[in-house]
């Protein structure tokens, strides 16, 4: 009877698949902070986020879409980078 192993995965792989998450979320910060700041010098007007009074309903709800699509656009290719050094 043969018995199968997992191969053997080096510490700095192993810690770099407990890193993912939160290199996501950094990126995803990073890249939301750097969208917010780049609508407010284009616009001369803050972010249509949520607590943004002064924004119309519309530019809120075009903005969390624009948002989730990069948020999803991010973590897909940051995962897949991840996931094409393990082949």
């Amino acid at each position: 009877m043969t018995t199968a192993t997992a191969p053997a995965t080096s510490s700095a792989r192993a810690a770099l698949q407990t890193a993912r998450p939160l290199i996501t979320i950094g990126a995803t910060w990073a890249v939301r902070k750097g969208a917010m700041r780049g609508y407010e010098a284009r616009t001369g007007k803050p972010a249509p986020v949520v607590y943004n009074r002064e924004a119309s309903m519309l530019s809120k709800v075009l903005w969390a879409a624009a948002m989730a699509g990069t948020i999803a656009l991010i973590e897909v290719i940051l995962w897949q980078i991840f996931d094409s050094e393990d082949d």
